[in-house]
């Protein structure tokens, strides 16, 4: 048994994926498998993940039944996953390579089961690099609606052995924000989110992403606090505009100059 499942869903990601594949072959903790989901794509994303995995047996390749989105994707490679330690790494993003080992010994070593680390972003070609951003020490239902910077999937891991019905809303589509409907949940179900203070991601800015149009998402996140939460409305506008004001600041000082 592998100690550590990496997940990573892949929609035509054939640019990005040879870095990141490298990536995860850098890590100092060698004890991985990576599952790599292919939702439907029509470049050589497959192509190039069945090349690593005939010469990596860690490299594990799924594929969904049909184009179901990156919460479907998740959740078949956390179906198959048999890793304690769950981390997620997007086909764009990357790591360094003391990720996994901080992580894990951090976990261990004070008993949590859910945490999330510092990061920068990066240009889409990755030449330029942004301030760090850090998230809140704790992660509770205020920190999770007043701020940003848990990093979404680039930066959490979980402990199965704590937390072991994990999975991603996969009626999400009208919420955009996959990763915070699935912090939410296991913030509900009292799992507290820890801050390791360590720089070990990099988050790639695209202008075609899902979260490039900020406005959009802005909008979304409304939704979540008012129907996906719930909160009272008094709440939900009080604590959007603390979201927003963050992620204001966030995005003007840790974008990459």
């Amino acid at each position: 048994m592998p100690l550590v499942s990496i997940i990573t869903p892949i929609y035509n990601a054939a640019v990005w994926l040879p870095e990141t594949l490298a990536t995860v072959r850098a890590q100092t903790l060698t004890d991985w498998e990576h599952i790599l989901v292919d939702d439907g794509s029509s470049d050589d994303s497959v192509a190039i993940v069945e090349a690593e995995a005939a010469i990596d047996p860690r490299i594990r390749l799924l594929h969904t039944p049909r184009n179901g989105g990156p919460s479907a994707a998740r959740n078949m490679a956390l179906d198959a996953a048999l890793g304690r330690f769950i981390a997620f790494l997007d086909a764009d993003d990357l790591w360094l390579p003391e990720k996994l080992s901080r992580c894990v010994e951090w976990m261990t070593s004070r008993g949590y089961g859910f945490i999330y680390h510092d990061y920068r972003q990066m240009s889409q070609d990755g030449s330029r690099v942004g301030a760090l951003i850090t998230g809140p020490e704790e992660l509770n239902l205020r920190t999770l609606h007043t701020r940003r910077g848990t990093g979404g999937c680039l930066s959490v891991v979980i402990d199965r052995e704590k937390i072991s019905d994990f999975s991603f809303r996969v009626d999400d589509s009208r919420y955009l924000h996959e990763d915070f409907c699935a912090w939410l949940s296991l913030v509900r179900n009292g799992h507290l989110g820890h801050r390791l203070a360590a720089d070990l991601g990099r988050y790639r800015l695209s202008a075609t992403s899902r979260s490039a149009n900020k406005l959009v998402g802005a909008i979304k996140v409304w939704k979540i606090y008012r129907e996906l939460s719930p909160l009272p409305w008094t709440v939900a506008a009080s604590w959007w505009m603390q979201y927003a004001w963050s992620s204001f600041w966030q995005q003007r000082y840790a974008r990459p100059r």
